[in-house]
């Protein structure tokens, strides 16, 4: 009975009804769009999340991983040494190779440093910290997170963009300049081929959107919301202004 009486009062205000449901699809459409003043004109918001994951085995020139001969301790070596490179591609100098190879801007990357047992949380440093603004900006962001395999000196990287296509980019990106960044540092060093680190990726990432179909259903819920709250108010202030119109009366009354 209390939705018949709500729908009743609101047809008596018809009019302003259909003023909100002007403003609720206006509402819609920009909750998918984002309007430019130079051309105007709408573009469309990044409101996809894609993801793309690669994994990259760190190893010896003779492979440690198929030389019996070589005793499981080997393999905790390798296994710190994954730890340290993911370390290093948080770097200024790793970082900005990634981006160029991604071709995405820097201030958008955020890479994610391997967890350690000793190191259990990320330190807060200006890339990582937290803010209240990250959820309305954070399907516009590049994101790497690595890990490392605690047994298996195994190096994990998985990339998040606001498309499939720029989520591999930027997980391929990642092996890339890293081993380009480790061959730098061989050469620079004299380090005999024999000695360096491999680094093997385990297959090419491809991405893939995790959220298909979301800017219809935050199309959706913009303008129901947006009408509900306009319906709200339009009975609110007819309520306030017949309380009004009841009081001016009453006055009136009592003044006679």
């Amino acid at each position: 009975m209390g939705i018949g009486i709500r729908i009743r009062q609101l047809w008596h205000h018809k009019h302003w009804v259909a003023i909100g449901l002007v403003v609720a699809v206006a509402a819609a459409i920009l909750s998918c769009y984002r309007v430019t003043l130079r051309p105007f004109g709408l573009s469309p918001r990044a409101l996809d999340m894609a993801t793309a994951t690669t994994h990259v085995l760190v190893d010896t020139p003779d492979s440690v991983m198929v030389d019996l001969r070589r005793n499981t301790y080997s393999l905790q070596d390798l296994t710190n040494r994954a730890v340290v490179l993911g370390n290093v591609m948080t770097s200024s100098g790793v970082e900005a190779g990634i981006a160029r190879r991604a071709h995405i801007p820097l201030g958008l990357l955020r890479i994610e440093a391997p967890l350690t047992p000793q190191e259990a949380a990320l330190p807060v440093t200006a890339q990582n910290q937290r803010k209240i603004t990250d959820i309305i900006k954070s399907n516009n962001q590049y994101r790497l997170n690595l890990q490392v395999d605690p047994i298996v000196p195994m190096l994990d990287i998985y990339a998040q963009a606001p498309s499939a296509r720029s989520a591999a980019a930027l997980a391929n990106g990642a092996v890339a300049e890293l081993s380009a960044y480790l061959s730098s540092v061989a050469r620079s060093e004299a380090t005999p081929a024999k000695d360096r680190l491999r680094l093997h990726q385990l297959g090419r990432a491809r991405g893939v959107v995790i959220n298909a179909g979301v800017q219809y259903q935050f199309a959706v819920l913009a303008f129901v919301l947006t009408l509900l709250a306009w319906c709200a108010t339009v009975l609110f202030v007819a309520r306030v202004r017949r309380g009004w119109q009841v009081a001016v009366a009453a006055e009136s009354t009592a003044g006679v």
